[in-house]
């Protein structure tokens, strides 16, 4: 069934929806969908009123609490970081905050044009997925502008540390479901950010003997971290 992210305060379909309903899913009045707005989804059947879409709602659909996940991606070139959006969004990443370290090529540049195109990247992800809501993207204009403190547990993912991986790091210190990973950028970290996150307690580990291209490196943390569930 299809589904269609909602703003949260219209609660409303925008132009694209309407479009994709009428023009590509060419769907007609009582055909039923999934409406979703405030992380929570509804069967609903479509109402057509001359050139506006509403619908109706018949269910609430049940839903279980996940991990609430930021990732912090170093900025990367070209279409680069809309391919680490679209696939961090289906692989459930809630927040992504998009960063410049210090080996970083892209710089963060016409980022309302910018937030625009990678809004509506995630809206298409997230609803592809059967996600509940859309990935929140953010910009940071370098590490030390986060704050580190409102997460139980922060990630670095670093190809120095051999020892410590995902599968042997405690995960008991997650209470409030709040939890950051880092990934830097195509030239990686320094040390002097290794310092930096350091000193906010950052958990360094391992994604094991092979290197992942920076766009998608993510994807092996996020798809581990999936099968976290809290059921409410």
């Amino acid at each position: 069934m299809q589904r269609y992210i909602l703003n949260n305060e219209t609660k409303k379909f925008s132009e694209n929806d309407i479009h994709h309903i009428k023009n590509v899913m060419r769907m007609k009045e009582n055909d039923l969908v999934v409406v979703c707005y405030e992380n929570q989804c509804y069967q609903a059947k479509l109402i057509f009123n001359d050139n506006k879409i509403d619908y109706e709602i018949i269910k609430e659909l049940p839903k279980k609490d996940t991990l609430d996940i930021t990732l912090i991606q170093g900025s990367l070139k070209g279409s680069k970081i809309e391919t680490t959006i679209k696939y961090a969004t289906i692989f459930g990443a809630r927040t992504i905050i998009i960063t410049e370290f210090e080996r970083s090529i892209a710089k963060l540049k016409n980022s309302d044009y910018k937030l625009n195109r990678y809004n509506q990247i995630a809206k298409e992800a997230a609803e592809l997925s059967k996600r509940n809501n859309i990935t929140n993207i953010e910009f940071a204009n370098n590490l030390s502008k986060i704050d580190y403190g409102k997460y139980d547990l922060v990630i670095l993912a670093d190809e120095e540390e051999k020892e410590l991986t995902l599968s042997n790091l405690d995960l008991s210190k997650i209470k409030s479901q709040k939890l950051a990973i880092i990934i830097g950028p195509e030239g990686g970290i320094t040390n002097n950010e290794r310092k930096l996150l350091e000193k906010q307690n950052v958990e360094k580990i391992t994604l094991g003997e092979y290197i992942y291209p920076a766009e998608i490196a993510s994807l092996k943390l996020l798809a581990n971290l999936s099968h976290i569930s809290f059921d409410n």
